[in-house]
């Protein structure tokens, strides 16, 4: 869509641009953007309604995420006090008729299983998923030596993630927008595994040995469900950490995804709070230590489980 700004909220006040930078939005502004869903549990919530929305011109809509998803927003957390507004202004064509996601579908639907893939999840947006994936990234490639491909296979699409990963030394990066998909909120569960298969095809072609794939948002939504459960995609998958709120979050993950049944080794990250009082209290609800994203020793641990094929020299607690 092309979509002109009328108002500028609190969230998003900026608009990721395709560098990555983010550049602050004004009133009058035009943009390109993608009608989607956005079922974001710590930010704003907006759905296109089922029978699709009618395309007019200067009708009144949101934007929905700073990467230019747009949408009727449904809600919003009380602490962002609004939200940008937009008009639209028409379609965007290719060649006179409306541009179209890419639909790319696996070139090889076996070729993915042959790659390691470590799988990083949360049990919400902006718990640390994508700094520890950055710390195990830079693990893998400082300590191993290894060509190492990053993903992100659910959520809302936003070029930073990749680049923070890239920055921490991948090989070689890509994720679902890639595939041609906005966002993996309110879609077809094949279309999402479709998708997470072709990603992972692709980081194998570009020669990467290992895969650090991240799951936006929380386990519930996004499609990471159907990821979790595809027993194809199980055959790549080594193991997942989840990255948890808080304490009692992270026994909350522990009880769904032992009721989903889920086959891949699970680890569990430290939250965002006290180190000390969330080590302790993991410690004894879990029976097991949580994984620390800055200690060396951890990372050689958890890889040495996951990846137990690969040499891994020992290393002091922290570097």
């Amino acid at each position: 869509m092309l979509a002109r700004v009328t108002s500028v909220g609190k969230y998003p006040a900026v608009l990721e641009i395709p560098s990555g930078r983010e550049r602050p939005l004004w009133a009058g502004d035009v943009l390109i953007g993608v009608l989607a869903n956005r079922f974001s549990s710590t930010s704003l919530y907006g759905r296109i309604p089922e029978g699709g929305l009618e395309v007019r011109v200067d009708r009144a809509t949101d934007l929905l995420s700073l990467a230019g998803v747009i949408g009727p927003a449904q809600a919003r957390p009380s602490a962002l006090a609004s939200h940008t507004e937009v008009r639209l202004l028409g379609l965007v064509a290719d060649a006179r008729k409306p541009a179209q996601p890419l639909g790319l579908l696996p070139k090889s639907p076996q070729h993915y299983r042959s790659c390691p893939t470590i799988v990083i999840g949360g049990t919400a947006s902006n718990v640390g998923k994508t700094t520890f994936a950055g710390n195990l990234v830079r693990h893998l490639v400082r300590r191993a030596g290894l060509r190492v491909g990053v993903t992100k296979l659910a959520g809302t699409g936003r070029l930073g993630d990749l680049l923070q990963l890239s920055d921490a030394g991948a090989h070689a990066s890509a994720d679902f927008v890639d595939a041609g998909l906005a966002t993996t909120y309110g879609l077809p569960d094949e279309t999402v595994t479709t998708a997470a298969k072709y990603l992972l095809t692709r980081l194998r072609e570009q020669e990467s040995q290992v895969i650090v794939a991240e799951l936006g948002g929380d386990l519930w939504e996004a499609g990471i469900p159907a990821l979790l459960d595809d027993p194809e995609l199980q055959e790549s998958f080594r193991c997942l950490v989840v990255i948890p709120s808080d304490t009692m979050a992270t026994l909350g993950a522990a009880h769904w995804l032992r009721q989903r049944g889920i086959e891949c080794p699970v680890f569990h990250g430290m939250p965002p709070r006290n180190e000390l009082a969330s080590m302790d209290r993991l410690t004894a609800g879990l029976g097991e230590k949580p994984v620390d994203a800055r200690s060396a020793h951890d990372m050689g641990v958890l890889l040495g489980k996951a990846l137990p094929d690969l040499r891994f020299p020992a290393l002091p607690d922290h570097e």
